[in-house]
């Protein structure tokens, strides 16, 4: 189990032994209060992940466990199994979701039917009401049959009020779930455990939008005014921020690539955060930025890797161990040095807190 990358929940420690990752939040699955206005219907409580037919069917009977996929008559009745009991969402998921999708239940980029402003405050409290950090929950099969033409997609759904909740919660097209499989650590034999987590776009997290509020859940409002007396930076401060950032830090710690046409100047607290915040100084300070490749760059940007004040690598659990393979990035070697982190600690504190998408407490 060493090579396993491990979470703690509640404050006990698992191994992440599987993951479905970038299951999308279709409109049919959205509660009718969310939808976009392009679709119709109330849509249902039923979450599609996966085919249980081929090569994707031997990978989804194999996570869940389960493999009567889509068998669901009883002398012609229709019945719905219990595929798994051991099922839950975390309030400080639910809660950083929400608080990473505010802007946009604000500012509302996508068309909805309605307006889904006032969603936000009744969505805010019920999850705050929640009296349990951790919501269990069972999933039951409720595929298409497998005597129908199309009958190879696995679906599921619960009885539960959480589930209810957070299909009030996300937003179509912009939404998608995980679910991490577990063990833990103390007792490998056990049956596993399924933590579901619903996260956000990184283009539609908060910390991208320049009306950011970092200390509160509360809507922001900013006046046109205010926003066009902030200070933006020249083209040639921009590149000027880009040489030192590349001299100090000469080559991509990951791909080893030292061209500097292949490189990126990476800003670790981000651009538009320095400029909404009036410090146009962090924005172009060269301490502020890391020279790396591009996907080591979207890695870092988007928050599914950040480092520690010694420099150490820590990765987020987002991605599934077939990426980090082929990635050649081994999520579980925190103790090796990528960067040299002098001067960089305040910047590199607010990107663990900001923009970095797992809680860093969870990780061991």
């Amino acid at each position: 189990m060493n090579n396993f990358q491990k979470i703690k929940v509640d404050e006990v420690e698992y191994y992440i032994v599987d993951s479905i990752q970038d299951l999308r939040a279709e409109d049919s699955f959205i509660h009718r209060q969310n939808k976009l206005k392009i679709f119709k219907g109330n849509g249902e409580s039923r979450k599609y992940v996966g085919s249980y037919i081929g090569n994707n069917g031997q990978k989804l009977n194999h996570f869940f466990e389960y493999t009567t996929w889509g068998n669901t008559k009883i002398n012609n009745n229709r019945t719905y199994p219990i595929i798994q009991e051991n099922c839950f969402f975390s309030k400080e998921n639910l809660l950083k979701y929400l608080y990473d999708a505010r802007i946009e239940y604000q500012q509302q980029e996508q068309v909805y039917n309605f307006d889904i402003t006032k969603n936000f405050d009744e969505n805010l409290k019920q999850i705050n009401n929640l009296s349990k950090k951790k919501i269990n929950f069972s999933i039951y099969d409720v595929s298409d049959f497998t005597d129908n033409k199309r009958g190879n997609r696995g679906y599921i759904r619960s009885n539960s009020e959480i589930w209810d909740l957070w299909r009030k919660l996300i937003l179509p097209k912009i939404s998608y779930l995980s679910i991490l499989k577990l063990l833990p650590t103390n007792n490998q034999s056990s049956q596993p455990i399924y933590y579901f987590r619903i996260l956000l776009d990184y283009q539609f997290r908060s910390i991208v939008h320049s009306q950011l509020n970092i200390s509160s859940l509360d809507f922001v409002t900013k006046n046109q005014e205010e926003k066009k007396n902030k200070k933006t930076i020249s083209r040639e401060g921009a590149s000027k921020y880009r040489k030192k950032v590349i001299d100090y830090m000469s080559q991509c710690p990951f791909s080893k690539i030292s061209d500097d046409r292949l490189l990126i100047a990476s800003h670790i607290k981000p651009y538009n955060v320095c400029i909404k915040e009036d410090k146009p100084k962090e924005a172009i300070d060269y301490l502020n930025g890391l020279a790396l490749s591009p996907t080591y760059d979207k890695l870092f940007d988007q928050g599914y890797i950040t480092f520690s004040d010694k420099g150490e690598l820590i990765c987020g659990t987002q991605l599934s161990a077939y990426t980090w393979g082929k990635l050649q990035i081994n999520p579980n070697a925190k103790n090796i040095m990528r960067i040299y982190p002098e001067k960089r600690e305040q910047y590199l504190e607010f990107h663990r807190k900001y923009v970095f998408q797992d809680n860093i407490n969870d990780l061991t």
